[in-house]
């Protein structure tokens, strides 16, 4: 099976398209923060750490006892699950792999709503407002999905709200590349959208570069819940290091902005290039770019020392489509190099 993103065997050795991270790199103000949390690693750090949560509050322009933060978006949900223990939930497919894996580990019954390829993937919302019913407690959606590179404005994740608060359902939203995107700010939903059915999942993962720093969070109006989650973790889950490198991270709102306008500009020029090789159905938005070409890409790719993101074995998923994040110039000429190099062999 392919990793969904990243192999550290093979960083040394390619340039690694796969991992949907800030080519950028982590900001020296995190970076150093997380070292003065290395000094403090003989303490325990704070059980409350409110401090952090309240960063991530006025960082994100909500109530802080409306977060809960842990050791990445992956951990966060499993606390969910810990806590509902829904019986039954429907997740788009193809959609982000970890998920439905943490939803199989939970005994929940996965209803997948599969999308078509000639629809490019996106949600015919009408249909799937359908599928969700009062047996339906959690609904699943990325924006922008992962690996589709599909990006539902407000208005569409609005109505599947909507209709969760119809059906007594959670929608379980992650936005963890939506702040990749240009116009995040109008895309995102917030907290304060809704009451209990709304549950918003982030992380300082992919904007902030740092993978190996555990650190997600999620936004939701329900305090009931919000307490049950923080009773789902062991005391002291989240590092010392992981803190002091969130909090630097909620105090880089510059770095954010050079990261958006780089990146749109990169994948611009990425998209432009492909279409010029002869990848005519290429798709961007915020960091990711999906397209397609046919089986074999991969392996050719690590060859020529490009590392891209097979996504043939995800759930619904056909034949032949690959996932890049979006890297700075001369990682992508080398891309565009080795595809066009791919593209004539046809």
């Amino acid at each position: 099976m392919f990793q969904y993103g990243g192999n550290v065997f093979f960083q040394n050795t390619c340039i690694d398209f796969s991992a949907n991270i800030n080519f950028l790199g982590i900001p020296d103000t995190v970076m150093q923060a997380a070292r003065s949390g290395l000094m403090a690693a003989a303490q325990k750090p704070a059980q409350e750490s409110g401090t952090l949560q309240e960063h991530i509050a006025a960082w994100e322009g909500v109530e802080p006892e409306h977060i809960f933060y842990g050791s990445g978006s992956s951990e966060i949900v499993r606390s969910l699950l810990t806590v509902l223990q829904p019986k039954k939930a429907l997740i788009p497919a193809p959609g982000f792999e970890e998920y439905m894996r943490s939803l199989s580990m939970a005994k929940c019954e996965i209803e997948y709503y599969y999308t078509k390829e000639e629809d490019g993937f996106r949600i015919p919302l009408d249909d799937f407002l359908t599928r969700i019913t009062p047996d339906t407690k959690l609904v699943f959606l990325c924006n922008p999905n992962n690996p589709t590179a599909v990006l539902y404005d407000h208005t569409a994740c609005g109505r599947v709200l909507e209709r969760c608060a119809q059906t007594d359902s959670i929608l379980v939203l992650d936005e963890c590349s939506l702040d990749f995107a240009e116009d995040a700010q109008t895309l995102s939903m917030h907290a304060k959208d809704a009451d209990k059915h709304l549950f918003i999942v982030k992380d300082f993962t992919k904007m902030f570069a740092m993978p190996g720093i555990r650190l997600g969070y999620a936004l939701c109006t329900d305090t009931e819940l919000i307490e049950k989650l923080q009773g789902t973790v062991q005391p002291w889950s989240v590092s010392a290091v992981a803190q002091k490198a969130g909090i630097a991270c909620t105090k880089e709102r510059g770095f954010v902005q050079q990261t958006v306008e780089e990146t749109a500009r990169e994948r611009t020029w990425l998209l432009q290039e492909l279409a010029r090789i002869g990848i005519a159905k290429a798709r961007g938005e915020a960091n990711l770019i999906f397209f397609k070409s046919r089986p074999g890409l991969h392996a050719f790719g690590m060859m020529h020392g490009i590392m891209l993101r097979d996504c043939s074995n995800l759930e619904g998923m056909p034949q032949g489509y690959y996932r890049v994040s979006v890297r700075s110039r001369e990682e992508n000429q080398k891309l565009t190099e080795v595809l066009e190099q791919w593209q004539n062999q046809e």
